[in-house]
């Protein structure tokens, strides 16, 4: 489990039940961990409990894997990290524009074991990367579960909206 205080999760995430459900998530790690999909250069999402108002999801970081600079949807997204570290750059959404993006870089900061991030609604964006040479864990509660989200497509230039999957189910 990380050093993340229930007082730290209470002060971020600010709502009971999901507090409950980050904790259950950080104290199952050891269960979980050695199920969740490891993919070479890239990032796996394993689903570990989902309610009308909210999923839990844990991440495996692959070293040298990267997700496209994307939004959470209608979705607000809190972050623990479990093991490792992870590379956030962020980027504020200038646009109105259903088809082109225009981004502007905001900040980039090295998400470590035991910090916690977070994002508010579909106009901040990151695009997260394990820089390391060891595997990353999170996890990720999101509040309402993750649909649909939006990604700058780096081949077409474009905006386009991507299902939520899973690549496992783990049944906290």
């Amino acid at each position: 489990m990380t050093d993340i205080s229930e007082r730290t999760l209470a002060d971020v995430i600010g709502i009971p039940h999901f507090v409950a459900a980050m904790q259950r998530g950080m104290a199952r790690f050891a269960d979980y961990r050695a199920l969740m999909p490891n993919v070479a250069r890239a990032y796996t999402r394993t689903l570990l409990e989902k309610r009308d108002d909210y999923e839990l999801v844990a991440m495996l970081w692959a070293p040298a894997s990267r997700s496209p600079i994307h939004d959470h949807g209608d979705s607000r997204c809190w972050v623990v990290v479990l093991e490792g570290a992870i590379d956030v750059d962020n980027y504020e959404r200038l646009d109105d524009d259903e088809r082109t993006p225009n981004l502007r870089p905001t900040s980039n900061e090295r998400v470590a074991r035991g910090s916690i991030d977070h994002r508010l609604n579909d106009r901040e964006l990151h695009r997260v990367q394990n820089r390391t040479d060891a595997p990353a864990f999170s996890l990720q509660l999101y509040a309402s579960p993750l649909g649909e989200y939006t990604i700058a497509d780096d081949l077409t230039g474009l905006w386009r909206r991507m299902p939520s999957h899973y690549d496992a189910i783990f049944d906290l």
